[in-house]
């Protein structure tokens, strides 16, 4: 009874990305896809931190939520945050929060660091809008197919 009740929800969403023209295109995905979306932005890792700890004036999305981080951001990169979110001094709504990577970086290092710190799926950003499209869909799919705690 849970899962169908969950399959009716909208995707609770947090965007970690600290370019306005990105996050402006993550929104649009979303709208084209008639995807019901509730998105809470945040421009870098320390601020995401911040609202998902409850030391900031914006709300943290409802549980349960899906991440989508960006990697290279100024003050905290994302891969800073996910050290911090799978830190054991983190509580553990945090510390086994869903996380799925967007960025531009292909390279093999931040590859392997993101999957070392068990996000859900490391996702490149193309310039074809279509591909960000895809994105919200398999996010949306994600939301109402896998059972959350």
């Amino acid at each position: 009874m849970q899962a169908q009740e969950q399959q009716n929800e909208s995707l609770n969403l947090m965007l970690v990305e600290d370019d306005e023209i990105d996050r402006m295109a993550v929104r649009r995905a979303f709208k084209r896809k008639a995807l019901p979306v509730n998105i809470v932005e945040a421009n870098n890792g320390q601020q995401a931190l911040d609202i998902l700890l409850g030391e900031s004036d914006l709300t943290a999305p409802p549980e349960p939520f899906i991440i989508l981080l960006d990697i290279n951001m100024p003050k905290m990169d994302g891969i800073e945050l996910l050290q911090r979110l799978r830190s054991e001094t983190t509580e553990p709504r945090l510390r086994n929060a869903i996380v799925f990577v967007l960025t531009t970086s292909d390279a093999d290092r931040d590859l392997d660091r993101a999957y070392a710190l068990n996000v859900a799926g490391y996702l490149l950003k193309t310039a074809d809008k279509g591909g960000l499209d895809a994105i919200a869909e398999m996010l949306w799919a994600y939301r109402r197919l896998v059972v959350f705690p």
